[in-house]
């Protein structure tokens, strides 16, 4: 039987296949990571599923929905619990990160966005990252749950796009202070072997 091929479809950017990328490679994938610019959306997205991406295809079928992606990328990968409590809790952390990407301001007017932009991390990102955090201490503040996992992985890509200036007008060291469990996963799940050889082989 031939082994089935990946393909990952996703702008030239960190974002919502962040979390993907690294599981598929921890899984021993060889995937095509499929990156496009901005400027070819219009001529991809008819031909994604709903009009979204990240995308994954898989053989001849292409399936769409980045957390439902990362999922299945993290159980081939192993970093995706069995107990159903800690799945639940990796679920909940990878759609409020999600929620900090979908609701992040957007505005045509450059001072309206920059108002609006603080005006959200002064509320929803401050809200969503609160929540974040008690998971964190909950589970004894360097990870999601107990052990590794993807919903770290997914933490630790909303935290570098606000520390790489990918959210203008949002401080990017918010997370240094009043946030050390946030911080400290985001160190150690680069840490981790098999996520570190994805990202050393990049370089």
């Amino acid at each position: 039987m031939t082994a089935a091929t990946y393909e990952l479809t996703y702008f030239d950017a960190p974002g919502r296949a962040e979390h993907i990328r690294p599981m598929l490679h921890a899984a021993g994938i060889d995937f095509k990571d499929n990156r496009f610019h901005f400027k070819d959306w219009a001529k991809i997205q008819p031909g994604t599923p709903l009009g979204v991406v990240p995308t994954m295809k898989i053989g001849n079928t292409t399936y769409c929905q980045s957390n439902a992606l990362a999922r299945y990328a993290a159980k081939l990968a192993g970093f995706y619990p069995e107990d159903p409590l800690e799945a639940l809790i990796v679920d909940e952390v990878m759609d409020t990160c999600s929620e900090i990407m979908s609701t992040a301001p957007q505005d045509p007017d450059p001072e309206t966005k920059k108002n609006r932009r603080q005006e959200w991390q002064a509320g929803g990102l401050t809200k969503f990252s609160n929540h974040i955090e008690k998971r964190i201490q909950e589970a004894g503040g360097k990870s999601v749950i107990k052990t590794p996992s993807v919903a770290d992985l997914a933490v630790w890509a909303v935290v570098d796009g606000i520390k790489r200036g990918f959210y203008d007008h949002v401080d990017a060291a918010f997370f240094d202070t009043n946030y050390p469990g946030i911080v400290a996963t985001c160190g150690a799940i680069m840490e981790e072997p098999k996520i570190k050889a994805y990202y050393d082989s990049l370089a």
